[in-house]
């Protein structure tokens, strides 16, 4: 299960490793005041539950970045993915493009971000949010970003499954720097 995955080690007995490493993460100035304004709305309601995260920060957040990029999109909740014993369980957020041929309530071939939802720290489910990124990857779907959110905290994670490596970004972002977190996001979607 995914959430046996507790530290790097677990990681490792399948054969990949977390690494520390400045990411290139895309990020243009893209959302405007008025959507940031909206999104702090939210942000004030939030309390530290993993379920409040999910429903007051990070869905918010999806809804807006999707409704600027005019495209059709999916968020998928706990979602359910299995490769094999191992990796199989639920993904607490997919992003996912929506091609023509698919509807909003399926994977598709192309999702763009795996967002976990924590309580306590963003570090907790580094190894979790990898597995489910190599998960992905080993189903064909070529996720590229992982998120790892508390609601005050966050780390973003590249998955690079050629070298059976998963970068977590050295910088954390905290809540002071959502309207950077938000621009990255829609810099990933975009691409």
């Amino acid at each position: 299960m995914f959430s046996d995955f507790k530290t790097k080690t677990d990681l490792e007995r399948i054969g990949y490793k977390i690494k520390e490493k400045d990411l290139s993460l895309p990020e243009e100035e893209c959302i405007s005041d008025e959507t940031y304004d909206s999104i702090q709305l939210f942000v004030k309601l939030f309390y530290s539950h993993e379920e409040a995260v999910k429903a007051l920060i990070l869905t918010p957040i999806f809804v807006y970045v999707i409704k600027l990029l005019k495209d059709r999109y999916s968020i998928l909740y706990e979602e359910y993915i299995e490769v094999d014993d191992d990796l199989r369980g639920k993904c607490d957020l997919i992003v996912s493009k929506v091609e023509d041929d698919d509807t909003n309530d399926t994977l598709g071939d192309k999702p763009l971000l795996v967002i976990e939802a924590k309580k306590k720290t963003v570090e907790e489910a580094l190894s979790q949010c990898s597995a489910e990124l190599i998960a992905l990857n080993k189903l064909g779907k070529e996720v590229q970003y992982g998120i790892i959110s508390t609601g005050d905290d966050w780390i973003f994670l590249e998955i690079f499954p050629d070298r059976n490596l998963v970068y977590q970004n050295n910088r954390k972002f905290y809540l002071s720097d959502l309207r950077h977190v938000v621009n990255i996001i829609l810099s990933i979607l975009k691409n």
